[in-house]
């Protein structure tokens, strides 16, 4: 089971937000769904979104099919998720606009590292004045430096990687596909998926 604070000390999740590479590893599976099983509100940011269904470029790593059920699963359940407008996201669609007008230079393309991570955070920021005193936000993130960032956020949050959400999913939620889903993504993407840390999921209580 996946380890939890002290039944006093226990918090119900209240909003279910991640950062890019957990929407495409889901994604590479066609496991997004998992993320309704909790039965919070899930958020996903702009810029999360525009990393999730973007073209990554000729050297990059393709996966146009699992890009295309993202894009797919996204339109399907727009009522059912809340996408979440950022000033990173926002920044991003203008030096677009600027990048495509421009006629496209190579130089010039926007640079995207780190702006998932980053809009996360602020989001997570923003999401905490909503907690009740008993809720918490789960943070599904793997990229280690926005781990850090999100541990310095004075909220109660759930922080856990990839690899960890799809254990809590088999065996909180019983969901069977799901004991053997990380060994898929790690087929999927070559061995590429990070194997998360030794502490996740991480707990982060207000002080």
């Amino acid at each position: 089971m996946i380890d939890k604070p002290e039944p006093e000390d226990a918090r119900t999740p209240r909003f279910l937000i991640m950062d890019n590479t957990p929407l495409s590893l889901l994604g590479t599976i066609e496991a997004l769904d998992w993320l309704f099983e909790p039965g919070c509100d899930v958020m996903i940011t702009d810029m999360v979104i525009a990393e999730a269904i973007r073209e990554p470029g000729e050297s990059r790593d393709q996966r146009r099919n699992a890009r295309a059920y993202v894009a797919g699963w996204l339109k399907s359940n727009r009522e059912r998720i809340t996408v979440l407008a950022t000033v990173e996201g926002q920044r991003y669609e203008r030096e677009m606009r600027l990048w495509e007008r421009a006629g496209k230079p190579d130089d010039l393309r926007p640079d995207w590292s780190d702006r998932g991570e980053r809009s996360v955070f602020s989001a997570v920021q923003d999401l905490k004045a909503a907690l009740a005193q008993t809720e918490e936000i789960v943070v599904i993130m793997d990229d280690r430096d926005g781990r850090d960032a999100v541990r310095a956020v004075r909220a109660d949050i759930a922080l856990m990687g990839t690899r960890t959400f799809i254990r809590w999913m088999a065996e909180d939620f019983g969901i069977e596909s799901a004991a053997t889903a990380w060994q898929v993504i790690r087929m999927a993407t070559a061995d590429t998926a990070d194997e998360g840390e030794e502490e996740d999921p991480v707990y982060i209580r207000r002080q």
